[in-house]
């Protein structure tokens, strides 16, 4: 069968086959065709287009929807699979909402969240052509730690806060050597804004701000990943460093007298950052048996954006 082209546009006449497989829009007698709709039939389905060679379709499809390539791919492999897809302006739609992306390309997780789709698919198309597919929705993750009130003191050295032992043993602050509790900074800053911990170096009690300053020097990142520590905090988790993870957090949801697999590794999200790398995030996360989640700033709160390979 012929597709027709006339300027920006391609069409077949109508026919029930045609419309039984679920491409295009019917008008006036008439299937008007997408072009990745035009090369997946030319390509698939032994069409033709009238007056083209194919490296002229090739040129036509490339020259009238931007991210053509990857959009295609997604296409095929989902009609491959026995899916029926449309295309709607940056995104595929069938039984999810497909966003196709090549491995390359940047990805802000947060705005494709607040775009408000649901079951809202990542589709990473790879320099072979191969396409991976990851949910990616919003959470509301809670915890169930519940830890009593405390006041103890602590000495700074470095930029680690000495204090007592029970920090580490019942909450799981810290790390614990010698019989005492070490701290890094975001957690002396967190716990000395509750008003639990007092710092001192030699005689002299410090500040809440002077450790603030003392992390932002170390990390250009504090004050953002102190806000997400604080919230993760008030959510009733436990919050440990989650650097053996390539992560900003690894959150468990209590502690016992047997510690737990952690449920989370949270990213505090900065920039969009490279498809691959959201790849490589996950598959790390689920091979220690966690979620990938994405912290992400929406004005005074928090939103928490877990992403996870799954099979469509």
């Amino acid at each position: 069968m012929k597709i027709y082209v006339e300027g920006d546009s391609a069409y077949v006449p109508f026919t029930k086959k045609i419309e039984r497989m679920g491409v295009g829009v019917k008008r006036d007698g008439r299937i008007t065709l997408h072009p990745i709709e035009v090369l997946y039939l030319v390509l698939n389905r032994g069409y033709e287009v009238h007056g083209k060679t194919i490296s002229d379709v090739f040129r036509w499809c490339l020259e009238r929807f931007e991210n053509f390539m990857p959009f295609y791919c997604v296409y095929e492999d989902l009609r491959r699979r026995g899916y029926r897809v449309k295309i709607l302006e940056d995104v595929l739609v069938g039984k999810h909402v497909y966003h196709p992306v090549e491995e390359v390309k940047e990805v802000n997780v947060c705005e494709i969240v607040k775009r408000a789709f649901e079951n809202t698919v990542l589709s990473v198309v790879d320099e072979e052509n191969e396409v991976t597919y990851y949910k990616v929705y919003e959470i509301d993750p809670r915890g169930r730690q519940r830890e009593e009130e405390f006041k103890v003191k602590g000495t700074l050295v470095g930029d680690r806060v000495f204090t007592e032992g029970f920090l580490h043993e019942r909450y799981f602050y810290g790390g614990y050597k010698g019989g005492m509790t070490i701290l890094s900074l975001l957690e002396s800053a967190y716990l000395m804004e509750k008003g639990m911990l007092e710092v001192y170096q030699g005689d002299r009690r410090l500040g809440l701000e002077e450790i603030v300053e003392m992390g932002r020097k170390k990390d250009g990142n504090f004050d953002r990943r102190l806000e997400v520590y604080r919230d993760l905090k008030e959510r009733d988790f436990v919050v440990k460093t989650g650097l053996k993870f390539g992560s900003d957090f690894r959150v468990y949801e209590y502690v016992s007298e047997e510690i737990p697999h952690s449920k989370y590794l949270v990213n505090v999200f900065r920039k969009p950052i490279p498809a691959f790398e959201i790849v490589r995030a996950v598959r790390l996360a689920h091979s220690v048996r966690k979620t990938l989640v994405f912290a992400c700033k929406d004005g005074e709160r928090n939103r928490y954006i877990a992403v996870e390979r799954i099979k469509v």
